[in-house]
């Protein structure tokens, strides 16, 4: 629980979002080794899938052929989840632990290995499957083909019944057995973040904390509340970094003291 003052449940949540600009997570790299060797080795379960190495397209100059392909879905969605699987791992190293999860789309995987959904190999398998079978398709016209491929991947996994509680985009509802079901990791229905971020509410969620390359979903939580109803601390991993890092250094002082 982050040391300002609120108390109740800590949602993570982990975004889609647009494209992460190139450079995303460098900063982070940067500062903190645990960020930068899990970032490393979720990046190295990926470069099979993709045409060039993920980390050198995630931090290639801007203005680069290569930092262009993070406009491209074979190369950001895989970006996405790298990023959030060093982010969340970089929160629990920093004592921070959620209470629930919460996927928006292209983020359901990180949210889905965070739950103890699928182990990190089979989480990068499934990622690393899109990726590739997206950049097949380009201007093919078969989605419809992508999806059954994708599906047959998703089959051969070994998925467990979440470890820590997580709510679908989908339902807005817990999931718990259906996770089993490759048809659900298919599911293009709209997301209901307004649904799942009301439930969390009712269920005592005052502290939020967004993983993904941007804030969309921390900017969009006040307004998927009931009028007058106070979301708490909401802060994304990507904005709110400098400060999610100093108030860890604070209670670790506290601690010592």
């Amino acid at each position: 629980m982050l040391a300002d003052g609120h108390t109740g449940r800590t949602a993570f949540l982990f975004s889609a979002g647009d494209s992460p600009l190139p450079g995303t997570g460098h900063e982070l790299a940067a500062a903190f080794p645990l960020f930068a060797k899990t970032l490393d080795e979720v990046c190295g379960r990926l470069d099979p899938y993709l045409q060039l190495p993920l980390k050198s397209v995630m931090f290639a100059a801007p203005g680069t052929r290569a930092s262009a392909l993070l406009d491209r879905v074979p190369f950001a969605g895989p970006a996405v989840f790298a990023l959030q699987v060093a982010q969340y791992r970089l929160l629990r190293g920093w004592g921070v632990r959620p209470d629930v999860l919460f996927g928006h789309a292209a983020g359901r995987m990180a949210a889905a290995y965070a739950a103890g959904v699928f182990s990190l190999p089979d989480a990068c398998h499934a990622v690393g499957t899109l990726a590739r079978l997206l950049d097949g398709a380009r201007g093919d016209g078969a989605p419809g083909e992508v999806l059954a491929a994708y599906g047959r991947t998703l089959a051969t996994l070994r998925p467990r019944p979440p470890r820590l509680p997580l709510v679908s985009d989908v339902t807005a509802r817990p999931v718990a057995a259906e996770t089993a079901d490759p048809g659900f990791w298919l599911s293009a229905a709209p997301s209901r973040f307004a649904d799942a971020a009301a439930l969390l509410h009712r269920e005592g969620v005052r502290t939020w904390l967004e993983l993904g390359p941007e804030d969309g979903l921390t900017r969009a939580l006040p307004g998927c509340l009931p009028p007058g109803t106070a979301a708490g601390s909401a802060r994304a991993v990507a904005r709110d970094w400098a400060v999610l890092a100093a108030d860890r250094d604070t209670r670790l002082g506290s601690t010592r003291a």
